[in-house]
């Protein structure tokens, strides 16, 4: 294309970034969207979110989190779909601390948790073992009116008794 004369867009950069991530090429899409904003085309919320979420689906967390500190510095705020896709990479990744440490961030910045924040927090800490954590975040999300499904809480019971 550059070769051509013509300048790639925002929608070629997406689609060429989905497409190295879905082949599993993650360093050629992070360069890609180091190129993008060189040229001054900054990525949306949303495929900063996609991106941050393939790379904890594909065990690359360091790589999400240091994409993530990128999205905000440029001044992207992120969402809770955004927080989410970190935290369930670093809970299934069994670093439920830094899982924690992004549950009190995003609720500092004005991000309030939702239903899905408080279930994989809670699941994170039952499968580490931190049962008294997990109780008082369970705690948080019934005073918000949330519930958990019947496996986390029977699994919560179960490891408490």
């Amino acid at each position: 294309m550059g070769r051509k004369g013509i300048a790639p867009d925002m929608v070629t950069f997406t689609i060429l970034i989905d497409a190295f991530l879905k082949e599993g090429n993650s360093i050629v899409a992070k360069g890609l969207l180091d190129q993008m904003t060189k040229m001054s085309l900054f990525p949306s919320l949303a495929l900063y979110t996609s991106i941050v979420d393939h790379l904890c689906k594909t065990g690359r967390i360091s790589m999400a989190h240091s994409i993530f500190h990128d999205m905000v510095e440029q001044g992207i705020g992120p969402d809770v779909v955004s927080y989410n896709a970190l935290i369930n990479g670093y809970c299934k990744a069994f670093k439920v601390s830094e899982a924690l440490h992004l549950f009190e961030e995003m609720q500092t910045r004005g991000v309030y948790p939702d239903e899905v924040t408080f279930k994989l927090i809670v699941r994170g800490l039952i499968n580490e073992k931190k049962l008294s954590l997990a109780c008082g975040v369970w705690d948080q999300m019934m005073e918000k009116g949330f519930t958990l499904d019947s496996y986390s809480s029977e699994t919560l019971i179960k490891a408490i008794n």
